[in-house]
């Protein structure tokens, strides 16, 4: 798979439907990456978050955890097998783009062994499996995705006793498996790609024998299924029996003394029965034990308990696109639900008739069929799609208007939905994606979001066709807002369980088109909290491609914001994307992580020291609300616990000392470098000038602004300074700095 596009298809325009609904010229300016990720929060849909795609609840930042807030995994307990929540190789390592890939791994925690054990059941080659493994010393696991082959890969190295293994990253040549990786008892090689142009070659597994027998270590490598893999000793895995995989689900998530009584009571119910009468994925199974963990035997209609099997909705999804008799405008209705599903049923239907057009053509030779303007009632089509309309109040730029709102019953639908369409129906995939191409740069945030997170779906499932025909050419369009819907997009296929997202963002900063690494730090200012040693790190590579002259037009667009000279356009968003994505890490749950590098750049090459500088002071205006609240790094600030009475704070940034140096220290250190700084200190104390304005009627900030001065005032000229600035801003009123002279 090959990350980029096609140059030549980067460079097409996304063609309007009709010259009647041309829209407006594209902006010549990005959105900005605060507001761009406080819309996407906002708007994406609940069933990610239902799924365990996305971060549910938690303590965000500012109503959302792209950016901010607590990390939850897949609702209704414990799940093992090939669930993919957005993180599955644990460490990436940026190289390819930018030099001689690193060879990475990550120690899988003993938590994870721990809980996998407690419900992983052998499969009916584990034994044969475990017998290789220990003879051979490398064994490569082939099958199906679904089967729970990473599950066995780890219960085959903990079976033998071994206490670290490690997790090690598929993006690696065979000629380079295990050079570098720190040393473990056992590998996991999981979900590795081999091909005709990267064969995994006998030669291969002599070495690594070789070099694993020396340190008396095993590896487990996973794979699909494929001719290239064909000539080695392979092991084809075969899951363990659905009934005891979903049986030792219960008994986890049961309190203890219910399991084997009640966890065989639950077994016993007919529901229980016809699901497991199918093939089902592992991922699925174990998903089946959430709810049916929390059925009553005896209680309701056991029909409900048939709703929670992922198979019925599967099998509604294809009745109803198998079905000729079924209008083609009530199949693009279907997918135009599930693209906007919880959102206003007007909106659903609007789409699904700019749908219907586009299908029809692939149908009709010719010119289409118009569209009557009056069709199925509401209620007909919402039955047919088992859907609900419900009274609620959406959120809008004007504020709260009330709306009907079009849901799928099971919400379930919406993903099963778009992953039928776009696998088992290829023919209709031109006309979902140019649908998809024109609703990107539609002005309603909703429907901009609606669309990333429905690409991101699809990335999940073909990752290669959507690369192709979406993610791959926005990443590289010249219409910026393209540009953020590829980014919104592979950050939201990365929470879907994308496990190639690192890849692809490696690909992108190292690429030759200005725009698409654009994309690539707006999209890593989105997962910084997922991956924030990356992000820093691609933050500062990209630091260095700016000139002396980028950085003068980056100081002075921060000192003058829109009266800045125009400059050289792309470059001039390149730094500024830059300074976007290092403030939204600043602003996130790896803050403290970000702070430190932000330090440590002060005293590095140029480039670096205004990004930190930049990204500083503008994420030191971003308050609790977007008008008047306390500012986030006062109260960061404010928070943090005071140094040690006698401890040195250094007035210049020195190297990293051993122990982490305390927040309040840090901000001090990046708040006098500021001040002092030629390009900028005005900007600082602008800054500052506003906090205190908006401290005039909060005692409680007030009072924390002046703690914070007085930390800051270490020389007389400081001191003088910040008096001179509380002054002028209170009307000759006294000076509020108290305590330390120097």
């Amino acid at each position: 798979m090959t990350a980029t596009a096609d140059p030549e298809a980067v460079a097409q325009p996304v063609e309007p439907e009709r010259e009647d609904e041309l829209q407006e010229a594209p902006p010549e300016e990005p959105q900005n990456a605060w507001e761009a990720a406080r819309e996407l929060l906002e708007h994406v849909p609940d069933s990610f978050a239902d799924r365990g795609f996305l971060f549910a609840g938690g303590t965000p930042r500012f109503g959302g955890n792209l950016v901010g807030g607590d990390e939850h995994v897949v609702s209704g307990g414990r799940v093992h097998g090939d669930v993919v929540t957005g993180h599955k190789t644990t460490v990436y390592q940026l190289g390819s783009a930018f030099g001689t890939p690193l060879h990475v791994s990550g120690e899988v925690p003993i938590e994870e062994l721990a809980a996998l054990a407690r419900v992983f059941r052998r499969g009916p080659a584990f034994e044969r499996a475990l017998r290789q493994l220990h003879e051979q010393r490398v064994l490569i696991l082939t099958g199906r995705a679904d089967t729970g082959r990473r599950s066995a890969g780890l219960m085959l190295l903990s079976t033998l006793g071994l206490s670290r293994i490690r997790n090690l990253d598929p993006d690696v040549s065979p000629a380079a498996l295990l050079n570098g990786a720190d040393e473990a008892e056992g590998y996991l090689l999981a979900d590795y790609t081999t091909s005709r142009t990267r064969p995994l070659r006998r030669s291969d597994l002599d070495r690594l024998r070789e070099t694993l027998a020396k340190q008396n270590g095993y590896l487990v490598i996973t794979t699909l299924r494929s001719g290239s893999a064909r000539d080695l000793p392979t092991l084809d895995w075969q899951p363990p029996e659905a009934r005891a995989v979903l049986a030792a689900h219960l008994d986890a998530l049961l309190p203890d003394g219910e399991q084997g009584v009640r966890t065989e009571e639950l077994l016993a119910q007919e529901p229980v029965r016809q699901f497991l009468a199918k093939p089902r994925p592992i991922r699925e199974i174990a998903e089946f034990a959430g709810p049916l963990s929390a059925h009553v035997p005896g209680t309701g209609s056991s029909s409900d308990l048939v709703d929670f099997g992922h198979g019925f909705v599967q099998e509604q999804v294809g009745r109803w696109f198998g079905d000729p008799e079924l209008h083609l405008r009530e199949k693009a209705f279907l997918i135009a639900l599930a693209v906007f599903d919880h959102a206003p049923y007007t909106l659903a239907a609007e789409c699904a008739d700019k749908l219907f057009r586009r299908l029809e053509t692939i149908r009709t030779a010719g010119e289409p069929d118009g569209i009557p303007p009056f069709g199925s009632s509401i209620e007909d089509r919402l039955s047919l799609a088992r859907a609900e309309l419900n009274e609620e109040t959406e959120q809008t730029p004007w504020g709260p208007v009330p709306q009907r709102m079009a849901s799928f019953l099971d919400p379930r639908t919406s993903h099963t939905l778009l992953r039928e369409v776009w696998t088992s129906h290829p023919s209709a995939r031109p006309a979902i994606t140019g649908w998809l191409n024109a609703l990107a740069t539609d002005s309603r945030a909703l429907v901009r979001t609606r669309v990333a997170s429905a690409t991101a779906l699809l990335a999940s499932v073909d990752l290669s066709a959507t690369m192709s025909g979406l993610l791959g050419p926005w990443s590289g369009a010249k219409d910026f807002r393209l540009c953020v819907q590829a980014a919104n997009s592979l950050a939201l296929a990365y929470h879907a369980g994308t496990a190639a997202v690192p890849r692809i963002l490696r690909s992108w900063a190292g690429d030759d088109n200005a725009r698409r690494r654009w994309t690539a730090i707006r999209c890593y200012a989105l997962l910084g909290p997922l991956l924030p040693a990356q992000a820093l790190e691609a933050l500062a590579l990209a630091a260095e491609r700016l000139t002396a002259t980028d950085l003068d037009q980056l100081a002075a667009t921060i000192r003058l914001g829109d009266q800045a000279p125009a400059g050289d356009q792309p470059n001039r968003y390149q730094a500024l994307g830059l300074v976007e994505a290092a403030e939204l890490l600043l602003l996130s749950p790896e803050a403290e992580q970000a702070l430190h590098a932000l330090v440590r750049w002060l005293s590095g090459p140029a480039g670096l020291r205004q990004l930190a500088l930049a990204a500083f002071l503008t994420a030191a205006q971003r308050t609790e609300d977007t008008v008047v609240g306390r500012p986030l790094l006062l109260d960061w600030y404010a928070r943090s616990p005071r140094p040690e009475p006698g401890s040195v704070v250094s007035v210049t940034v020195l190297s990293p000392p051993e122990e982490p140096l305390p927040v309040r220290v840090l901000l001090a250190a990046l708040w006098r470098t500021a001040l002092a700084d030629r390009l900028y200190g005005t900007v600082a104390l602008g800054v500052l000038r506003g906090w205190l304005v908006g401290a005039a009627d909060h005692p409680e900030t007030d009072a924390q602004l002046a703690e914070m001065f007085d930390d800051l005032a270490v020389t007389e000229r400081d001191r003088r300074r910040l008096d001179h600035l509380v002054r002028t801003v209170r009307d000759g009123g006294p000076a509020a700095l108290s305590g330390r002279t120097n």
